[in-house]
Order: structure tokens, then C-alpha cells, then sequence
């Protein structure tokens, strides 16, 4: 773990939570071979849509799968209850509701939706309830999100974080535990919302350990891009 993590774990930013404004609203000629992804996991549905207005709706049914989640639709069809929050702005669309991806993702609490336009794509950024950032760019990983509160630091998890997209998450395992035969169990990673495939796993030993995590132990990444688009963080 580099040094700008470990002096931020002590002195983290309290972000707000609120979903970002960018990307929630495309322009109706960009409409064909739209993606929708949530952590890059795609929501899949041949009801996801654009509307004339150009914003983008998705399937209330397959974005709840994603988050193993249900939902219920008011007598009319005018609303749906999702989350514990009533959704308003839908469209039927082949028989079933769809919602304004931004409704959903604040819904699920989502850090960010961002709009990739070289890609078409809509990019969800759903961590675990709490996840705030503590560190800015690390140079071939990207920012650094946890939950403070929750004392799981210095463990982990770690989400990383790059251009609003989650690349990473990290484990910091105390070399102690392993020479002792401790068993970490049930630690939360990504419990409760969607998960990519791990494309590379990194585990670097820290000997002399580092600021905020003194005592030796291991860096551990588990990569959801490819070694070549880790470099190219900067």
C-alpha cells in the first residue's frame, strides 16, 4: 500500500453520498448500443431504454437482480417501491416498469453515475453502504475507498476506485496472522452489491510495514481490469 493511503486512513474525507449529476442524460441520437453497467456488471434487459428527452431508463427487474433485491409496482403502474424508496419516474416498456437510472442508483445509495460517450455506456458506481473516499489517485491503482466507521481498517475491505469506475479491491493481512495461523472470517467485501470478475490478483509484502499499518504484513488486489489498464493509471 503506498504512503498517501496509509496517511489518509487517519485523516479521511467524509464525502456526502449523493449520486453525481454527470452522465445520467444522453443525447436521443446517441441512443443505439447504450450499455448500462453497475461496478462493470451489465444490466441486461431489452427493456432498457432512452426516452425522446434522452434520458436513460432500465429495467427496475434486472437492476434489483443485480443487487438480489425485489420490488413491488403501485395499483396503475405509477410508482415503484424499491429499496425502501417510491420511484415515480417510470415507463412501462414491454410490459414491465423501467426507471431513470439515476432514481435507482440513488435508490441503492450509489456513489456516482458517470457517461462514458466513446463507449455508450452508463457506469454505476454502487459500493457498500458507508464507502467514502481516503485517499486521491495512487498512481497504477487509483483512489482509495473504505468505510471507516465501520472498523474494518486497517483489514480491509479497500475498493479502489478509477474515473468514477471500480477497479480494485484490498485486503491488508498482518503477516502475524498468517504465522499464527488466524482465520479471517466472513470479512465483507462485496456483499450486497454487484461484483465483476477478478482478472488479476496482486500480494505484496509490506516488511517494514508503513505509515498507519506499522507492522508487517500484506498488501493484498484483487484486479477487475487487466495489468495494462492498471498502468495506465495515473
Amino acid at each position: 500500500m503506498k504512503k498517501m493511503l496509509a496517511m489518509a486512513v487517519g485523516m479521511f474525507i467524509l464525502l456526502s453520498g449523493s449520486v453525481s449529476a454527470h452522465g445520467t442524460t444522453v443525447h436521443p441520437e446517441k441512443n443505439a448500443g447504450i450499455t448500462i453497467r453497475v461496478n462493470g456488471v451489465e444490466v441486461k434487459s431489452s427493456a432498457n431504454h432512452q426516452s425522446p428527452n434522452g434520458k436513460v431508463y432500465v429495467s427496475v427487474k434486472a437492476f434489483a437482480d443485480l443487487f438480489g433485491q425485489t420490488f413491488t409496482v403501485s395499483e396503475g403502474r405509477r410508482t415503484v417501491q424499491f429499496n425502501d424508496k417510491t420511484i415515480s419516474d417510470i415507463q412501462m416498456k414491454q410490459g414491465e416498469p423501467t426507471a431513470w437510472i439515476r432514481d435507482l442508483a440513488n435508490a441503492v445509495s450509489a456513489q456516482n453515475v458517470s457517461w462514458d460517450k466513446a463507449h455508450q455506456e452508463v457506469y454505476v458506481l454502487a459500493l457498500p453502504e458507508g464507502s467514502v473516499k481516503i485517499s486521491e489517485v495512487v498512481p497504477a491503482m487509483g483512489e482509495h475507498w473504505a468505510n471507516p466507521q465501520a472498523g474494518e481498517l486497517p483489514v480491509g475491505p479497500i475498493y479502489g476506485v478509477y474515473d468514477g469506475k471500480l477497479v480494485f479491491l484490498e485486503y491488508m493481512i498482518a503477516q502475524d496472522d498468517f504465522v499464527k495461523g488466524k482465520s479471517l472470517i466472513n470479512l465483507r467485501g462485496m456483499k450486497g452489491v454487484p461484483s465483476p470478475a477478478v482478472v488479476q490478483l496482486d500480494a505484496e509484502f509490506q516488511p517494514q510495514g508503513h505509515p498507519g499499518f506499522e507492522a508487517p504484513h500484506y498488501d493484498i488486489h484483487a484486479y477487475f481490469i487487466t495489468d495494462e489498464e492498471q498502468q495506465q493509471i495515473k
